[in-house]
């Protein structure tokens, strides 16, 4: 597991992967320990393994797979409230049982030594490793298949990101991956290795026909003429600007920055994504997670009481009343913080925590929206239907002088 763990977090340095990691190698190591079931249990036992898989006249590790493939799939699909991804992920996954097999194999073969020995001891010092590198690997192209089938469920299939999120709620392990997942939507559909999930296709498989070449220019524009243009952004719109009231002019500089997150947000959604969001929010499918938000506040509060205790004991602190102290310091910050969504969800964000910031200063912003978001909206129509899916929302946020 700590293996797997290492590689998915190289493979996604710049994925915050380590929030969500552990429940993603939880679920995978309780698909192997079935897959270990049904291996065994399957007359895979003692020197039955060896032929079962290997031998004469044995059935092909693919065909092994395959044959526990879609129970698997819809174990661990339903395990996540990922059911609407099945089309993507249920074909991919019974070759990467494979890896599984393999190393559940070599853990029973053991050391081959004598009946009676420890099969972990004596001959072989190398099997434990050879077969956690087996099931890490699994581990790892699960995870890849998994994240891979929900980015080609967004980018090719009929997918929403709310929507999928939405129903990973019926879910606890779900629920945060479908909450990781709305917040590191941009980057991973376009990670490299999510593009094309899952195995490689062997020779043997049925190969692809080449793509057909470019269609040729239409009959009023030469070859070697540019494209044309593509669509242009949306115009900027200045939002009217937002006022400070008279007891929070000692903490502007707080107010600047939540309001810079909110346009922050607001200018990563695309046309589409403000106007779906408007629509999910006006309509009432997307409220605000109260468990969402206090298991994000337990996070954040452990985090800041860690970076308490530390800094309490590198001024000399005992542990024991460092630890006290920092529980008290937390507590009390936290008292004072609020879960921020970037954008706000009336002003079409999605339901995910994004920060934590005065509470004062968010319950300033957040009522001002209402008088606001009417022009907003009318900006953001006024991009063509055609261009809403690619041409980002160009709003300014200001502080009232």
């Amino acid at each position: 597991e700590r293996e797997a763990a290492r590689r998915l977090g190289r493979r996604f340095l710049d994925i915050d992967i380590a929030s969500i990691i552990n429940d993603l190698i939880d679920v995978v190591t309780q698909m192997a320990m079935i897959v270990a079931g049904s291996t065994l249990a399957g007359g895979a036992i003692g020197a039955g393994v060896g032929s079962f898989f290997f031998g004469a006249g044995a059935v092909p590790m693919g065909m092994a797979g395959a044959a526990i493939g879609l129970e698997l799939s819809t174990w661990i699909l339903g395990i996540l409230g990922l059911a609407s991804i099945a089309e993507f992920f249920v074909d991919g996954l019974p070759r990467l049982v494979d890896h599984y097999v393999r190393g559940i194999t070599v853990a029973w073969e053991g050391t081959r030594g004598e009946p009676g020995l420890n099969p972990f001891g004596g001959d072989d010092p190398q099997v434990v490793d050879r077969a956690a590198h087996h099931i890490a690997q699994g581990h790892e192209e699960v995870v890849i298949l998994l994240l891979g089938a929900i980015v080609a469920y967004l980018t090719r299939g009929r997918g929403n990101a709310s929507v999928l999120a939405n129903e990973m709620q019926a879910s606890k392990k779900g629920a945060k991956l479908g909450q990781w997942m709305l917040q590191h939507e941009d980057a991973l559909t376009r990670h490299p290795d999510l593009q094309h999930a899952g195995p490689r296709k062997s020779a043997l498989d049925k190969q692809e026909p080449p793509p057909p070449p470019p269609p040729p220019p239409p009959p009023n524009r030469r070859a070697e003429e540019p494209e044309p243009k593509r669509a242009s952004g949306m115009p900027e719109h200045k939002v009217p600007c937002f006022n400070v009231s008279d007891k929070h002019l000692d903490r502007i500089p707080e107010f600047d920055r939540q309001l810079a997150g909110q346009e922050k947000g607001l200018n990563d959604l695309t046309v589409e994504e403000y106007l779906r969001g408007r629509k999910a929010f006006t309509d009432g499918v997307v409220v605000r997670d109260q468990k969402l938000a206090r298991d994000a506040r337990e996070r954040f509060s452990s985090q800041i009481e860690a970076e308490f205790r530390d800094s309490l004991m590198a001024d000399n602190i005992g542990a024991e009343q460092a630890k006290i102290l920092a529980k008290e310091m937390a507590n009390s910050k936290m008292s004072t913080l609020a879960a921020l969504h970037n954008p706000d969800l009336f002003a079409g964000g999605k339901n995910v925590i994004s920060d934590f910031g005065d509470r004062g200063i968010n319950s300033s912003i957040g009522p001002q929206w209402k008088s606001r978001i009417a022009e907003l909206d009318a900006a953001a129509k006024n991009v063509s239907e055609a261009d809403r899916g690619i041409v980002k929302i160009n709003a300014k946020l200001k502080r009232c002088d």
